[in-house]
């Protein structure tokens, strides 16, 4: 058979084409996946024997961790110890704690790292009241703290959990911050499930929910604070950073310090990252990056954290086996910044789960930089 030049050059077209649209609407679907809010839950986490104190679960790479965790379910929780004793395809776990629902074998469930899923009455016996924060879209909830103890001057402490998760990533550090005497501002924002939604339905990766900050931040002063730490976990860590600089300036001047829980420092690299482990080739990882600028209408360059734009006292938690967050962003950060940035490294955790590794080491270095900053 005789192949024209005209067909020759067709096909090439047609594939060149294909390759085109293949890679643009995979660059679209990844950008959806960062983008869009999903609270579902992957419930692939089999509940196989309850005898007494222990539970048999379905055997994955967290359930084996020798550390603290959650067990969740639709209706219900209970708290892990760090025993884990490996048989075959199952894990035998110590349950330090049956917080919610019945706890029964044929549960399908998730291990979580905010091993708390109360609130901090019940977790730890701290008054609190839920009050309106008013942001630019609306009331968003906030859990108020205060101290058990006397009020350390004034000095509050913000907390702002991460992306796609709640208020209840904060209450593992609750106990230390109200032992430290600061007020505690537990905050929700745009997306959660009881704040308003974005116009758009997106998260923005901090360059909105900064905003949301913002609010919290005006709102500790409108009510007596004199200084703030801001802590923050993954997206609220970055989130974080990125109100630093963006505030005004008699907001940020109230700023003390920052406390910062596996944070993204840059969702640029995060992309990377996240492509490489799933083996994506370059353009596809390319046209993600630019379908999340134009969905989410934001820069990802402009949310790039810059070290010399620091400018009060950080401490920053990164575990080895993150595979969100590659910690070299982390390392890079304080190593640029030894005069303010005093950084915490723990393994075989995961994402956000220093505490979860060495809570009380977690605890001392909270201590530690509150009597510092605050």
């Amino acid at each position: 058979m005789i192949v024209t030049r005209r067909r020759l050059v067709g096909g090439a077209v047609a594939a060149a084409v294909t390759g085109v649209f293949s890679t643009a609407g995979a660059g679209y679907y990844f950008a959806g996946e960062l983008l869009g809010v999903d609270r579902t839950r992957d419930l692939a986490v089999r509940v196989l024997a309850v005898d007494g104190d222990e539970v048999t679960l379905s055997r994955d790479l967290d359930t084996t961790k020798p550390i603290e965790l959650g067990l969740m379910w639709p209706e219900g929780a209970a708290r892990l110890t760090t025993s884990a004793r490996v048989d075959g395809d199952t894990v035998v776990r110590q349950v330090a704690e049956r917080e919610l629902g019945d706890l029964r074998a044929g549960l399908a469930a998730h291990v979580d790292y905010n091993v708390f899923s109360t609130d901090p009455k019940a977790a730890f016996g701290l008054d609190f009241a839920t009050v309106p924060v008013l942001g630019e879209l609306g009331d968003l909830p906030a859990w108020l703290v205060p101290p058990p103890g006397a009020e350390r001057s004034g000095v509050w402490a913000i907390a702002m959990h991460g992306r796609g998760a709640s208020r209840h990533e904060a209450l593992r550090v609750l106990p230390t911050v109200a032992g430290a005497g600061l007020t505690t501002l537990v905050i929700g924002y745009r997306n959660d499930p009881d704040a308003p939604a974005s116009p758009d339905g997106y998260y923005h990766l901090g360059d909105t929910e900064w905003r949301d900050l913002a609010a919290a931040i005006r709102y500790a002063r409108e009510n007596g604070a004199t200084g703030i730490v801001l802590l923050g976990w993954s997206m609220g860590g970055g989130a974080a950073l990125t109100a630093l600089s963006r505030l005004p300036v008699a907001d940020a001047a109230l700023v003390r310090g920052v406390v910062l829980d596996s944070p993204v420092l840059s969702w640029d690299a995060v992309i990377d990252f996240q492509a490489a482990l799933r083996h994506l080739p370059a353009p596809i990882t390319w046209s993600a990056k630019r379908f999340t600028e134009w969905r989410g209408g934001l820069s990802l360059a402009g949310l790039d954290q810059d070290p010399g734009e620091l400018t009060v006292p950080a401490l920053l938690f990164v575990d080895e086996a993150d595979q969100l967050v590659r910690t070299d962003r982390a390392h890079a950060y304080a190593s640029a910044r030894p005069d303010l940035v005093t950084l915490v490294s723990t393994r075989d955790g995961g994402h956000v789960a220093s505490w979860n590794v060495d809570p009380q080491g977690y605890a001392a270095a909270v201590t530690t930089f509150l009597d510092r900053v605050a």
